[in-house]
């Protein structure tokens, strides 16, 4: 397993419940492909630099986990067709 840092943002929209049930949906995406999760940092809501999807704000956090190669690809298609999530990024930190 290798250590990766996630850049999430969740649809600012959202009520906090529901912002809540998104990072712990990411959460789960990390569980159930092997994975451990870390630090979760919450920066909370910003404003974009440019429009995306004709939005101008989002609620950023940032997550620290431990996961397989293999499940990577998995997490990043949990980011790119849930709803909830605006955007999402995934490195290893070095």
């Amino acid at each position: 397993m290798r250590k990766y840092e996630a850049m999430v943002i969740v649809d600012a929209r959202l009520e906090e419940g529901d912002i809540q049930k998104a990072v712990d949906r990411f959460a789960k995406a990390v569980a159930d492909n092997g994975g451990q999760l870390g630090k979760v940092d919450r920066w909370g809501v910003r404003r974009f630099t440019y429009e995306i999807n004709h939005q101008n704000e989002g609620y950023y956090f940032i997550a620290d986990f431990d996961a397989p190669d293999v499940a990577i690809d998995q997490l990043k298609r949990t980011l790119l067709i849930s709803d909830e999530f605006i955007r999402g990024k995934i490195v290893r930190p070095t």
